[in-house]
């Protein structure tokens, strides 16, 4: 039998279980709430910056012009980015992180079939990575800052060190799935894998930009798809003839 104490007891450490539950999930739930809100502040930040770099240049946008346009105060700002550059880099990496993962999974497929053709599955993923390019009106926008609408002065050159790393990361998967079409007689001698994919990332990339400079002179996928592949199957090796039975 319990005592009125042990009843008294037993309702009591009830009660506060209750309470430490309770106050444990309300603490989950205002943190959960807080780093949705700290997420939704970070990317209204980012597309405020597209909109202020475009109008008025990465040099010239200041963060009380961000601070603005995103409805935020400046303090909003540092506690996700140290400056202006950071910003930038932030969009950076957006842009040019597609292409990576492109790269890989083209690379994971050749790998898990060598019966694949390199150079037709290469021409294929270029013509996808254009595809959804074309249709990201958020990286189009990026790209355009990137090229068009950034004076690259000293404070600057992380930026350009980092552009000129993805633009290296993007002709060496070029070069690596050439390399393959050459190890297996597919290439024609005239050009080197490394040259030849040289020459594929100015292709790619100058229909890129010219087509982010005059974005309704042509179709972005359906002018250099084409063309990627003319290239390709022109580096392509000359079909061996069969020998007559």
């Amino acid at each position: 039998m319990w005592s009125c104490q042990d009843t008294f007891m037993y309702v009591y450490i009830r009660k506060k279980s209750r309470m430490y539950v309770k106050g444990r999930r309300g603490r989950n739930d205002f943190m959960r709430r807080t780093k949705a809100e700290a997420e939704q502040t970070r990317e209204a930040v980012l597309a405020a910056a597209i909109d202020v770099f475009l109008e008025r240049g990465v040099t010239r946008a200041t963060l009380e012009q961000i601070a603005s346009a995103a409805s935020v105060t400046r303090g909003a700002i540092y506690w996700h980015f140290h400056d202006k550059q950071e910003i930038f880099m932030a969009l950076e990496r957006r842009a040019n992180a597609p292409n990576e993962e492109l790269g890989d999974r083209l690379k994971t497929r050749l790998v898990a079939d060598p019966r694949l053709d390199p150079l037709g599955e290469l021409a294929s993923a270029i013509g996808q990575g254009l595809q959804a390019f074309e249709t990201d009106p958020e990286r189009s926008r990026i790209l355009t800052i990137l090229w068009l609408r950034c004076e690259y002065s000293d404070d600057m050159q992380p930026v350009v060190a980092r552009q000129r790393d993805a633009d290296i990361a993007l002709q060496n998967v070029f070069e690596s799935v050439i390399g393959q079409a050459a190890e297996r007689g597919l290439l024609a001698p005239a050009l080197s894998p490394e040259l030849a994919a040289r020459a594929l990332l100015l292709l790619v990339n100058g229909s890129v930009l010219d087509w982010l400079r005059a974005p309704a002179k042509f179709e972005l996928t359906a002018s250099t798809t084409p063309m990627v592949i003319g290239f390709l199957e022109a580096i392509r090796a000359p079909a061996r003839p069969r020998r007559p039975r």
